[in-house]
């Protein structure tokens, strides 16, 4: 893991403010992982007990600073989710 700090971090560190310390060390968690991460391996490790309600609480938190918690379907023939936070906006860097 490289100690670079990237966008997303950067967004999150800037406005810490706005989250509660669970929130904000959920989506912390969340955003030190590189890539979209799969729902088990985000609940098993941080302080979120459950993903979909969690992304409820902190989304429109996260749409005001310009970032979104984005889940997409895993391409491996299941049911399963891939989470990760991304900028809103088109052209904001995405890592």
């Amino acid at each position: 893991m490289n100690n670079r700090i990237t966008f997303v971090q950067q967004c999150l560190l800037e406005h810490k403010r706005r989250f509660t310390r669970d929130e904000f060390e959920g989506l912390w968690a969340i955003a030190n992982v590189e890539i979209f991460d799969y729902r088990k391996a985000i609940e098993s490790g941080v302080r979120i007990p459950y993903v979909p309600s969690f992304k409820q609480r902190v989304e429109p938190k996260l749409n005001a600073i310009g970032l979104t918690l984005e889940s997409r379907p895993a391409n491996d023939g299941t049911r399963r989710k891939l989470y990760a936070i991304r900028p809103i906006k088109e052209n904001a860097p995405s890592c």
